[in-house]
């Protein structure tokens, strides 16, 4: 297959955070996720952690790779998206050339993304349930602190 034909590669990007059980939580999900598609996404980070969207395409770009699709795991669009990005994007098609980059909504904007949270909130939390699978962890981490 020439490189040109390349499918494009597909990079999940986050927020990011200095805790690495908050990164944990992306990078275990990238691994489901990653059991869906035909070709491995990878997983970048805006700021606090890594590896950072302008490593990932860099170091895909050294190894060939030109069209990239980014896909915001964010709710909804604010000054990351809106401003942020764009302008890591347009530096990063300066320094390499013939990068195609394409920023996609963010997840927060796909119908999609909210059915499947309703159909997890339905089907794994009881909203009368104080003790849920999740509040045991969160009420664990408020009381340690």
């Amino acid at each position: 297959m020439n490189k040109a034909d390349s499918p494009r590669q597909l990079i999940l990007l986050a927020h990011g955070s200095r805790d690495s059980n908050w990164c944990a939580t992306f990078e275990n999900g990238l691994q489901v996720i990653n059991g869906d598609l035909a070709q491995d996404a990878c997983l970048a980070y805006m700021e606090m952690a890594s590896p950072s969207l302008e490593t990932v395409i860099s170091n895909h770009y050294l190894r060939g790779v030109r069209q990239f699709n980014i896909l915001p795991l964010f709710f909804a669009a604010g000054r990351h998206l809106l401003h942020d990005v764009p302008e890591q994007i347009e530096n990063l098609q300066q320094t390499h050339p013939g990068l195609d980059v394409r920023l996609l909504e963010a997840v927060g904007r796909q119908d999609e993304f909210w059915q499947a949270l309703g159909t997890m909130i339905a089907g794994v939390y009881e909203l009368d349930d104080i003790e849920s699978p999740s509040s045991a962890v969160v009420n664990q981490a408020v009381s340690a602190q």
